[in-house]
């Protein structure tokens, strides 16, 4: 079974990865976020800040892989904390995904890929949860299609 860790603040969108994840049988989810959040049957909770070093290098321990939430304003200094602790810890593989879609800070995302790239480990950046799905190997979730008329007056 692979243990995953889940870094970062959980909004909706997160929240349903989250469910996705844990409807893998072949997957362990712990999750390592700021605030309390609602958390699917059979998923670790942790609460903690993504820039705790120490609290954030505990929750990685037995870890096979983070993956750390990011927005990208905070990309660098996330990228950083969560590198320094997944070595002090041996966590053999690490991604990071930002959880906006700010386009006006290329020299962060510039040094952030750089800071992956020397980090020792397997690394990657990637965008949005399909790109982590992917990587993964979870296949999205079907949504179910609520009707868009009253079936009363069909007819």
């Amino acid at each position: 079974m692979k243990r995953i860790l889940i870094a970062g603040p959980l909004d909706l969108t997160s929240q349903a990865f989250v469910r996705q994840l844990s409807e893998n049988m072949t997957l362990e989810v712990t999750v390592y976020t700021p605030s309390q959040v609602a958390l699917p049957a059979g998923v670790t909770g942790l609460t903690g800040e993504t820039m705790d070093e120490g609290g954030l290098s505990a929750a990685m321990l037995d870890q096979d892989m983070v993956v750390a939430l990011a927005p990208t304003i905070h990309l660098v200094d996330t990228v950083k904390t969560v590198i320094t602790a997944a070595s002090a810890v041996a966590v053999p593989r690490v991604l990071v995904s930002r959880t906006d879609d700010i386009e006006d800070l290329p020299g962060d995302l510039r040094t952030a890929q750089q800071q992956l790239l020397r980090a020792g480990m397997t690394t990657d950046l990637v965008e949005g949860f399909g790109s982590l799905g992917a990587l993964l190997g979870v296949a999205p979730a079907p949504v179910p299609a609520e009707p868009r008329f009253d079936t009363r007056f069909a007819g």
